[in-house]
């Protein structure tokens, strides 16, 4: 008995002995395996990340933007540097040049197409800051929008970043990229180098406009809204709507620009100051009176900004005027009263402007205006109904100037 359990002893040691050898001859095929799948489990690269433009473009439906996902690198490298983050650098530069959404430059790049950002260079100042103009070596031209920011809103700052470099529409100022650092952001846009509508209206350097261009501006500048507001993916309003943001080309051709800032100013770190800032002063003649009420629609306000827009095309008068009196400093107080009335509509309209429209025309212009400047916001129609509106005035107006047909002055 006791040799019989000793042979079963040792059969069984040895055929364990075996099995081990077995597994140990076989695991260097399990951890190669484990190698070529690894990737699915490990930490993204930038080859596993990047996504090209064209499968971007064919997608129907463009969910909104993370920024904790899709820009976050870019944050943490802002905030720390170490050497850690290496990997989320790379990746992300690779995505961000090969989407085509926008692409990130970096500070010496700026510093060099705008001179260190020379006063010489400045476009114009605005609400959020200075824009300059920027000469790049191979001599395109662009604009540089300087923002400054605090560290801890710079995911929100992200965030307007990827809504913004996705606004594709003729009549919008595109953003070709940005670039952040130290706290400032720097925003890129094509660059639209004639003038805006605030001069075109206001400078008595321009050349008055004629009311086909000033209808055409128009409907521009409400196909724009109206993209914004019903063809863009989720809807976003401009939020600071004005003349002086429209800019006209060498054709007269109107191209919206700052859209979708006006959540910025809450990043800027001057904004103590902004209270008591001239602009801030002049875009109040564009305030609706639902302005700041919880719930309200900012695209209705939008289309409220868009009505005084109108009037000032077609009166030539600023929309906030020291120089007049009491309420009446206010474009939009002074003219609804004098709409409905033919006789008092017609000592509106800007005296520069040459009369070749007819009498129904004004009027029809004047109902869209009333429409849009409703005090009670649900009364307002969509930007949709007033750019098919001043599309079907527009295209009345332009056959009969090329029919040569005579128009009354009123």
């Amino acid at each position: 008995m006791i040799g019989g359990g000793t042979l079963m002893a040792t059969g069984v040691a040895l055929f364990v002995a075996i099995r081990l050898n077995k597994l140990r001859l076989q695991s260097p095929n399990l951890k190669s395996s484990e190698n070529n799948h690894g990737s699915f489990h490990s930490y993204p690269t930038s080859a596993t990340i990047g996504v090209s433009s064209t499968a971007l473009q064919e997608s129907p439906h463009i969910p909104p933007f993370n920024s904790a996902s899709f820009l976050g690198p870019v944050r943490l490298l802002s905030m720390n540097h170490n050497n850690t983050e290496e990997p989320f650098k790379k990746s992300f530069s690779t995505r961000g040049r090969s989407t085509g959404i926008t692409k990130i430059y970096t500070v010496a790049e700026l510093e060099l197409a705008t001179n260190c950002f020379s006063e010489a260079n400045i476009l114009g100042e605005g609400s959020l800051g200075p824009v300059y103009r920027a000469n790049f070596p191979d001599d395109k031209i662009l604009a540089v929008k300087k923002i400054n920011f605090s560290f801890k809103e710079e995911e929100k700052l992200l965030d307007v970043i990827c809504t913004v470099s996705r606004l594709k529409h003729p009549n919008i100022v595109a953003l070709n990229g940005y670039c952040l650092d130290n706290g400032k952001g720097l925003f890129v846009y094509d660059y639209v180098g004639n003038v805006t509508l605030n001069d075109a209206l206001h400078n008595e350097a321009c050349k008055p406009l004629s009311w086909v261009h000033r209808l055409r501006i128009a409907l521009g500048v409400a196909q724009a809204l109206h993209y914004l507001h019903s063809e863009f993916c989720p809807p976003v309003a401009h939020g600071n709507l004005k003349a002086a943001n429209v800019l006209l080309d060498e054709n007269l051709m109107p191209h919206v620009c700052n859209c979708s800032l006006v959540t910025l100013r809450a990043l800027n770190i001057n904004q103590v100051e902004f209270p008591a800032n001239e602009i801030y002063i002049e875009e109040m003649g564009y305030v609706s009176p639902d302005h700041g009420q919880p719930g309200t629609s900012s695209r209705k306000r939008d289309v409220f900004a868009f009505g005084v827009l109108l009037l000032e095309l077609l009166t030539g008068k600023k929309a906030f005027d020291r120089a007049r009196l009491g309420e009446e400093q206010y474009l939009v107080k002074l003219a609804p009263p004098m709409l409905p009335y033919r006789a008092s509509l017609e000592q509106l309209v800007d005296p520069r402007m040459k009369r070749t429209f007819s009498s129904k025309a004004l009027s029809r212009y004047a109902d869209i205006i009333s429409l849009c400047i409703q005090p009670v916001r649900q009364q307002r129609p969509a930007m949709t109904e007033v750019m098919e509106s001043l599309k079907s005035l527009y295209e009345n107006e332009t056959s009969d100037v090329a029919d040569g047909t005579e128009l009354d002055p009123f």
